[in-house]
């Protein structure tokens, strides 16, 4: 009887969990339970978790890195993702302890971002391996635009994809 009660308590939690939904060109990183959602064309998300403390973050860049070498924002693969592991690093996460997912870097071969989405891929893929972080998944590239939610808590991500993204598909639950 303790271990359903236990399991209905770990059920409750998982759907009461804090959402957040995670704009373009931003990191949301906490230590506290949080389902985090994005939508996803070409961008690139990356999920890290931390396998011993339970926390982690993700990231939502658009292009892999600037023109302008003086534009250093999150909207920016070369930034993002080194900034949310330096966010996580500093919540006292051990670089040996992270595992990441990469999702997204769709083309849409009418507007040739075919070149966009395989630099941001190839970006989140060079600064993880360069760190020696795990990639347990990566769902990338293709035509189709991804819906994404990452739990920060368990380290699972769950990826809808979409033919169409649409105006509806952006919502903030926040």
């Amino acid at each position: 009887m303790f271990k359903s009660r236990e399991k209905h308590r770990e059920k409750v939690e998982e759907i009461t969990k804090k959402q957040y939904f995670l704009q373009p060109g931003y990191i949301f990183v906490s230590q506290e339970p949080y389902l985090i959602q994005t939508v996803l064309g070409s961008c690139v998300a990356v999920c890290l978790w931390d396998s011993k403390l339970k926390i982690g973050g993700m990231n939502h860049y658009i292009h892999s890195s600037p023109f302008d070498k003086n534009e250093k924002t999150c909207q920016y693969g070369c930034y993002a993702t080194p900034h949310l592991l330096k966010l996580l690093l500093d919540m006292g996460s051990k670089t040996d302890d992270l595992r990441a997912h990469i999702i997204g870097g769709a083309q849409n071969p009418q507007m040739q971002s075919y070149l966009i989405g395989d630099g941001n891929i190839k970006v989140a893929t060079t600064i993880l391996k360069e760190k020696f972080i795990d990639i347990l998944s990566s769902d990338t590239g293709g035509q189709i635009g991804r819906k994404v939610m990452f739990d920060n808590y368990t380290g699972d991500v769950m990826v809808y994809k979409v033919q169409n993204i649409r105006k509806s598909d952006w919502y903030e639950d926040n």
